[in-house]
């Protein structure tokens, strides 16, 4: 039996706020957890030091409607600079959610009406 690995994501919610995602997007997300960096030590050993990751996602690109305010509400909310729910609903129906801040720029496009939106947080998990 076949496994769906990829698609589309099919729900966003940020900040209590369904969005519409482009189809055919390739969203890069990371779960929450730690990161290892190691080196060689000089007698052929290793040194590995672990730290704290963030959790979320890069680039989402975003249906963004003007009747709405969709680009007044995501620039309030990064001006704030405070976590707020945000969940991603893949294809496959597993959905990861966590209390994420928005990152970078809201930059809309007036060409195909949508802005790609980063988040990160210290939980971004599947539910």
């Amino acid at each position: 039996m076949a496994t769906v690995r990829g698609g589309d994501i099919i729900q966003v919610m940020l900040f209590g706020r369904e969005f519409d995602v482009a189809a055919d997007s390739n969203v890069t997300y990371r779960l929450s957890g730690r990161q290892n960096e190691s080196t060689p030590t000089g007698n052929g050993g290793m040194h590995t030091t672990q730290r704290q990751k963030l959790g979320g996602f890069d680039s989402l690109p975003i249906s963004v409607d003007p009747s709405r305010g969709d680009v007044e509400f995501l620039q309030e909310k990064a001006n704030a600079g405070e976590p707020g729910p945000c969940s991603m609903t893949l294809i496959n129906g597993i959905t990861y959610s966590g209390n994420l801040t928005i990152q970078g720029e809201i930059d809309p496009n007036t060409g195909d009406g949508q802005v790609e939106i980063s988040a990160l947080g210290p939980k971004f998990e599947k539910i």
